[in-house]
């Protein structure tokens, strides 16, 4: 096990903020984007191991790391830390409209991608680019799809983007494929995107959610659904297409580190594979571990990698658990449980080369925490 991080010391030292930067441009008004309240940082409290933010709704439920920034995601806000060893500090706010609901957080390469829903599922990517220390509001891409659910999930590499369009979870239509889902691949010009190839799952039906999950690195792209087998995409000759299915992998939720994947099977539970450079796989072991709430939270994200590790929770689920991969099987590490309420419902989880980011909320108030946990 990796050395623990010292603390700062027995009393935790009690940051109540007052004030946040503000940084959003007035051009974002316009898009559905609030310029930022300082006001309602007033309710955060940062502590050495812990935030803790009171009536900030869904306060954690998505969670994404760029460098030493921390981004905490609620339902119409996204709170900016920066972290330096065991100080942190709220450095930006970025409001949404009553409109919009958050659906997903990515950033890589100096670009915050934001996806959104507005009030009927239609979805759409807000990108921001980091200027200085502030991450400022540059364009929104959209597909233009009703119920989409555009940006459900989204993932870069060097030169393309994939994003999924699985259609709103809050909808089940099931008139022809209105809800099979699907994925948009874009390529990169200069600091721009532009949308290059659009792919539907074969043999598709409604209620699939195709595009629930998608990774992307180097010349492949695994894409995962609800009831859909697993979509391997290869880029050759600068087009995407279709390399196989795997009939016998239905992943609910997917999570890579470097070319390993880990992936949750309502039938068989963990499973994981590595992908070879030709693109085929090569499964791995994964040793039983425990199901407290018999499935995970389809389109959450349920599994976090990093350096051979990955983090783990089940839906209702009192326990994290820390799974560490040694050659060819992985193995239960340890498991969180920094609550340690019965009432306590853990949501976002992120893992980094040296933290666990674990959120959740007490079910009885509407308290909400980021537990910060050595490994």
């Amino acid at each position: 096990m990796k050395s623990k991080i010292a603390l700062l010391s027995a009393l935790s030292l009690l940051i109540i903020l007052s004030c946040s930067k503000s940084s959003d441009t007035a051009s974002d008004t316009d898009f559905g984007v609030e310029p930022n309240d300082p006001e309602t940082a007033a309710n955060l409290i940062i502590e050495s191991d812990k935030i803790i933010c009171e009536f900030c709704d869904g306060f954690g439920a998505i969670i994404e790391t760029y460098e030493t920034q921390i981004f905490v995601g609620g339902l119409n806000k996204i709170w900016i830390f920066e972290r330096n060893g065991l100080s942190i500090s709220l450095v930006q706010e970025i409001g949404l409209s009553g409109l919009l609901e958050l659906n997903s957080i990515t950033a890589n390469n100096d670009e915050l991608l934001l996806g959104l829903n507005n009030e009927f599922g239609d979805g759409s990517i807000h990108r921001y680019r980091k200027i200085g220390s502030d991450w400022e509001f540059e364009q929104i891409y959209e597909i233009g799809r009703s119920l989409d659910n555009f940006g459900n999930d989204i993932d870069l590499s060097s030169d393309y983007m994939v994003v999924g369009a699985s259609a709103p979870w809050s909808n089940s239509i099931n008139e022809g494929n209105l809800d099979a889902g699907s994925i948009h691949i874009f390529s990169r010009s200069g600091e721009d995107w532009n949308l290059n190839q659009d792919f539907n799952a074969q043999d598709s039906f409604a209620d699939d959610r195709f595009g629930t999950d998608v990774l992307i690195w180097e010349n492949i792209i695994l894409v995962g659904g609800l009831s859909i087998p697993l979509h391997a995409y290869q880029l050759e000759n600068n087009t995407w297409s279709l390399l196989r299915i795997e009939e016998n992998m239905v992943p609910a939720d997917l999570a890579r580190d470097v070319n390993t994947v880990l992936y949750y099977s309502e039938q068989f539970g963990l499973q994981s594979f590595r992908v070879n450079g030709d693109g085929s796989f090569e499964m791995l072991n994964v040793n039983p571990v425990p199901i407290e709430g018999g499935s995970i939270q389809f389109g959450g994200d349920n599994i976090s990698m990093s350096n051979g590790y990955a983090l783990f929770r089940f839906l209702g689920g009192d326990q994290v658990y820390l799974l560490k991969l040694t050659d060819t099987t992985w193995e239960l590490e340890t498991s969180f449980n920094p609550a340690m309420e019965t009432q306590f419902e853990y949501s976002g989880i992120k893992l980094t080369p040296d933290l666990a980011l674990i959120a959740g909320n007490n079910r009885t108030n509407s308290t909400f925490y980021l537990f910060f946990e050595d490994y």
